[in-house]
């Protein structure tokens, strides 16, 4: 019996260790939860692109590596226009190092353009920071309309991670939910 417990404990050791690594994606504030719940997370760019009258206003979850801020000022706020490189995610996050790390896929569905707005008294400085390019964009959006492939989306809710925060060039997969409208003439 003793030697039965030699052999099983390190292995429902190491079980319980690496289970506990992989933890499911939180929503960091209740605006956000908010968002989170009301999201289909099986609604892909070209799932719009194909049909956008039937995917528009569905609330989606997306994810995605900033490629381009611009801000503008307006009367009362400040808008910020963000170009977004779509990458597929799984929805969790590695706690096994520091810094925790999310990630994302290489492959992805091209991109899509939002927008977010700050009031005036913002710290600007730090905002352009938040949203610099290169940083991860989680946007819980509605489809509005697609011009030049580029899907724009209405944004309820955005969150920003650092760049230390997570890779896109160690997972490539793509969700079988996202293999519908894949096809020769896109080759993301």
């Amino acid at each position: 019996m003793k030697k039965y417990y030699l052999y099983v404990l390190p292995v429902m050791l190491a079980l319980i260790y690496i289970t506990g690594c992989v933890v499911g994606y939180t929503p960091q504030t209740e605006w956000e939860r908010r968002a989170f719940d009301r999201s289909d997370f099986k609604i892909f760019p070209d799932y719009v692109r194909s049909d956008l009258q039937k995917y528009k206003n569905t609330p989606v979850a997306w994810a995605g590596i900033i490629e381009e801020a611009e801000f503008y000022e307006q009367n009362n706020t400040y808008e910020i226009l963000l170009l977004i490189e779509h990458h597929y995610f799984d929805w969790k996050l590695d706690k096994m190092g520091s810094p925790q790390l999310y990630y994302l896929s290489s492959q992805g569905e091209g991109t899509f353009q939002t927008s977010w707005y700050l009031k005036k008294d913002a710290d600007l400085e730090y905002f352009m920071d938040r949203f610099a390019a290169g940083n991860l964009a989680i946007v819980y959006a509605k489809p509005d309309t697609v011009i030049n492939d580029v899907v724009l989306l209405n944004a309820d809710y955005i969150r920003i991670i650092d760049k230390d925060h997570f890779l896109a060039d160690q997972v490539n997969y793509i969700p079988k939910e996202a293999l519908k409208y894949r096809n020769s003439d896109n080759p993301w």
